[in-house]
């Protein structure tokens, strides 16, 4: 009776222990945390960005599938032809036969060609990079016939800026296949020479 009687008073001594103990955590007041606490353990969670040289290395050994269709080749063929056909014309180019003038620069052969069928012009010249845009040093003569006017002369390879000077009045080709702004209002006709072809894209 004694041991049993024992149990029962240490069982109601720990239920009122517990309820104590309930009691004071309900009553107790709850903690504030100090400032910064929750942007500190915030910013502690959020991964780290990884290095240029990590996330270089984990995009080479990231595997990847490739898929391709013969019509996504296509593209890729236009291209290898045009690379073909510059690089050949570059060739060209480069081996085209070349005569001496007498300063022993390499010139080839030119024609400059102004559509004229009015003939309302009365003196056209040609102005350039290569003859330093002087009005009197590239002079035309007019073919009637074939309503034109004409220079033939000879000039380096090389790309050649130029435009027409009708009656005083600077005229851009219109033929020319190539042009560029020369930043004061003009547009400037651009002849490449190349050994066979006065003009070449």
């Amino acid at each position: 009776m004694n041991g049993s009687s024992g149990r029962k008073d240490a069982g109601r001594d720990n239920a009122a222990l517990d309820a104590l103990i309930r009691d004071a955590v309900r009553r107790a007041p709850e903690p504030v945390p100090p400032d910064g606490f929750s942007a500190r353990v915030m910013a502690g969670l959020a991964p780290r960005r990884l290095s240029a040289m990590a996330r270089l290395r984990l995009w080479l050994t990231r595997p990847r599938s490739v898929t391709f269709t013969p019509l996504r080749l296509v593209p890729a063929m236009a291209a290898a032809v045009v690379l073909l056909a510059v690089g050949f014309l570059a060739l060209e180019r480069v081996n085209a036969p070349v005569a001496m003038d007498s300063s022993g620069q390499g010139t080839l052969p030119v024609r400059f060609v102004l559509h004229d069928a009015d003939a309302s012009a009365r003196a056209v010249s040609v102005i350039g990079g290569f003859n330093g845009w002087q009005a009197g040093a590239s002079t035309m003569r007019h073919d009637p016939a074939a309503g034109v006017w004409v220079l033939e002369t000879r000039l380096p390879p090389g790309d050649h800026e130029y435009m027409f000077l009708v009656d005083g009045r600077p005229v851009a080709d219109p033929q020319a296949r190539l042009t560029r702004d020369d930043g004061f209002g003009n547009v400037n006709a651009i002849l490449i020479v190349n050994g066979r072809h006065e003009h070449m894209l």
